[in-house]
């Protein structure tokens, strides 16, 4: 069976897949989508090793890359949900190739000078969600690359608030706040392969949260990717008695007819990640040897990665999702009605779960994570209009 995605889409999608197979045991969120895009540039003016190991990890022809990755970001950009952007920063004195800043979108090439204008970038592309550009600049840097990633919505039904106490799973005994809603069957859950649950939380627009439960949330997102590639068959024809984590369909007595009831708690998850701990899965080895230059696209001088890495955060509660990634690199020299019988639909998440921010009509993995531990108290940290201001221009 083809692809029901588009090749730089599923190129994106399995460096997901790949990063989340690095996850621990605690709670993380990961942004591929943004960090695809930065691959692709450096792999389109790489040389010699390092343009073959980004190319490997971004599984495009390097070629293709710096285009591919340019046009990945405007796609998401001309979304309402998600804004993105690209800036380049260059030491006076680094002669930067005419061609290269041409190729790049207009105003985005400056000069690098205080670290403090880097974090303001990063916090008014990301609505000040992120406040911190994700790699120091030293005193050796002279030349930075980083992209930046906003995607925020509000759910189509909402849910309520609720004090959670899970009866089953490994989560029994917490005690702390929960989300409930209960929604018209609409096709929402389903069972990926044989093993994994998955609830499609539909956002206003073009943004849909996938929750992915599993025997183990790394799991349960590689079970989700592949469903969105097309590869793993997704059954949403769920007659009653059918299981599955966290699953069951069952005959109720109930006022409210047939229904999906979902419980799960909220998340709020903020992640650094040094890139260069996995280097080879994102091709920066060769790029880290500073004995050589790897980038001659972008300078006549010689150019090596000395940092990488990416700032995350994802935010689910009751009104809506909102998440945010800044990846960088830092190169150096709802009376008494009667009661009817209907089918009710029920997924209680009382164990560690994974989750798919996803970009509904291409299929892009926006950012992905695993929720390990639920919170016992929870207030939402930004204002409650979880949309994206307006992008700046391409």
């Amino acid at each position: 069976m083809g692809s029901l995605l588009m090749p730089h889409v599923r190129s994106a999608n399995e460096l997901t897949a790949r990063w989340c197979t690095t996850f621990g045991g605690a709670n993380t969120a990961v942004s591929a989508a943004g960090l695809w895009p930065l691959l692709a540039v450096l792999a389109g003016a790489a040389q010699g090793p390092a343009r073959t190991e980004l190319a490997v990890a971004l599984g495009i022809p390097a070629d293709e890359a710096h285009a591919a990755g340019l046009a990945m970001l405007k796609s998401l950009d001309d979304s309402r949900e998600v804004s993105t952007a690209i800036g380049a920063w260059a030491k006076a004195g680094l002669p930067v190739r005419p061609e290269w800043i041409a190729s790049m979108p207009a105003g985005t090439v400056g000069e690098l000078g205080d670290p403090a204008a880097l974090d303001a970038w990063a916090r008014e592309q990301t609505g000040g969600l992120i406040g911190k550009f994700p790699v120091p600049i030293s005193p050796s840097t002279v030349f930075a690359l980083a992209t930046a990633l906003l995607a925020r919505t509000k759910w189509i039904t909402p849910f309520d608030e609720i004090l959670w106490t899970p009866e089953t799973g490994p989560w029994q005994g917490h005690r702390g706040t929960g989300l409930y809603r209960s929604s018209y069957p609409d096709g929402s859950v389903s069972v990926l392969g044989s093993d994994v649950t998955r609830v499609i939380v539909a956002g206003r627009g073009e943004l849909d949260v996938h929750l992915l439960i599993g025997t183990d949330p790394r799991h349960a997102v590689e079970a989700g990717i592949a469903a969105l590639d097309g590869s793993l068959p997704a059954t949403s024809d769920l007659p009653v008695g059918t299981t599955a984590p966290c699953l069951t369909v069952e005959r109720r007595e109930t006022v409210d007819g047939d229904s999906v009831v979902l419980t799960l708690p909220p998340f709020d998850i903020a992640a650094h990640h040094n890139l260069l701990d996995h280097a080879a899965l994102f091709g920066l080895s060769a790029a880290r040897d500073s004995s050589r230059g790897h980038f001659p696209g972008i300078s006549s001088f010689p150019l090596a990665v000395e940092a990488a890495a990416q700032n995350v955060i994802a935010r689910f509660d009751a009104a809506g999702f909102e998440a945010a990634a800044v990846t960088a690199v830092a190169v150096s020299l709802g009376g008494l009605p009667q009661l009817n019988w209907a089918t009710v639909t029920s997924v209680n998440i009382d164990r560690p779960f994974g989750f798919l921010a996803v970009d509904r009509p291409t299929g892009l993995v926006l950012v992905a994570g695993q929720v390990a531990t639920p919170p016992l108290t929870w207030a939402r940290p930004a204002g409650d209009d979880p949309r994206p201001p307006g992008s700046a221009p391409w």
